[in-house]
């Protein structure tokens, strides 16, 4: 009897018990990686229209234009897909998702830079500290001190109300200003540094850009203070997307449609006024310059890289790790910028988490001037 039930065993353990488990090992393995095949190509699609964001006008790219503002977690998922193929030993996928890899990773170091030279040194002698900050309309104490801590030698502002010029007189009276107290809102440079002539940027107004001659040593050096369109995302608008809830929302498609519609019309919007800005640049070449400020756009983005095209980034030249600069949207963006021109030895860059008393953080940079040959 024993062996019979023996026997019923392990025809039970051979038969249709173990087809049928494989069976539906098999299945589910194969539906996974229909999904995961399907997610590749989406990814490798959103990695292409990155590469190309950039160098086409959002005009012509419309919603897609936004698609850049996913870029870190899009490459990062890209890596995670990928590693799923090499785990199934299916190498010609394999093949062809490292080829998206690679064309991703071109523009990685626009937000994650490795630096494997020594930590830069933040008590640099005979340099010239930039912050750049939008402060988002507080002028409080807390604020003020914070800056003044930090003792910048140029100081750009955006979103400043110049109805509080006397708390800003507490920096110290080292520094001067471009504030005439005649705006409540508006960028605004402040600097040690004495002010040759300062002004607007053809048809932009003061709250979107101004700039300042500066002499620093011998030397004349131009600085812009930019703050572009803003996204126009609403408070309720971000926690919609940050709360997740659109999971629950059975109107989740028309308000996803509306937030993407105004994230691209604003594109459209920036892309014009960086064409103003690059024209700026362009003709006052070839001076010294330092073009910061609140940019409301990425580094993929077309308006960052129509004004950048022939300026050296900060963090690119010196920054270490991962960069974001606004205080939400799960710490992916980097919309605060700081140009120069090749001029300069970029020393540090950095960004301070810790003064959270805005939606953007600020961005600090250590700049040198070279010394020209010709005068050596």
């Amino acid at each position: 009897m024993a062996r019979t039930n023996g026997n019923i065993y392990r025809d039970y353990r051979k038969g249709k018990k173990v087809k049928t488990r494989r069976f539906s090992l098999s299945f589910l393995l194969f539906v996974l990686d229909i999904i995961m095949f399907v997610a590749l190509l989406l990814l490798a699609a959103a990695t292409i229209i990155c590469v190309i964001t950039p160098k086409v006008t959002p005009e012509q790219l419309g919603l897609l234009s936004t698609v850049v503002l996913g870029a870190p977690i899009i490459y990062m998922v890209l890596l995670i897909v990928s590693l799923y193929w090499v785990l199934r030993w299916k190498w010609s996928i394999v093949i062809f998702s490292l080829i998206f890899v690679i064309i991703g990773s071109l523009s990685v170091k626009r937000y994650y830079r490795i630096d494997f030279k020594q930590k830069p040194q933040t008590n640099i002698k005979n340099c010239t500290k930039v912050v750049c900050y939008n402060i988002a309309n507080n002028d409080s104490d807390s604020i003020v001190s914070a800056l003044k801590a930090h003792n910048p030698n140029i100081l750009c502002l955006q979103e400043y109300v110049s109805a509080s010029k006397e708390r800003w007189n507490e920096l110290g009276e080292k520094y001067t200003s471009t504030a005439n107290g005649s705006l409540d809102f508006s960028c605004e440079i402040f600097t040690k540094y004495r002010i040759l002539k300062q002004g607007l940027i053809d048809s932009l107004p003061r709250f979107n850009a101004i700039w300042a001659d500066l002499l620093i040593g011998k030397d004349t050096v131009r600085v812009i203070n930019l703050h572009l369109k803003s996204t126009t995302i609403t408070a309720q608008d971000m926690q919609f997307v940050e709360g997740h809830e659109y999971v629950l929302d059975t109107a989740r498609n028309s308000k996803l449609k509306s937030i993407a519609d105004k994230l691209a019309e604003n594109n459209i919007f920036r892309s014009a006024q960086a064409k103003k800005v690059e024209e700026f640049i362009i003709a006052s070449q070839p001076r010294k310059m330092i073009v910061c400020g609140d940019f409301n756009d990425v580094p993929l983005s077309y308006s960052y890289n129509l004004i950048a095209q022939s300026l050296v980034d900060t963090f690119i030249a010196a920054g270490s790790g991962y960069t974001y600069t606004f205080n939400g949207f799960f710490k992916l963006l980097a919309i605060d910028h700081m140009l120069t021109t090749e001029h300069f030895d970029i020393l540090s860059y950095e960004v301070d988490y810790s003064m959270n008393y805005s939606d953007h953080y600020p961005i600090i940079s250590r700049l040198k001037l070279k010394q020209d040959k010709k005068k050596q």
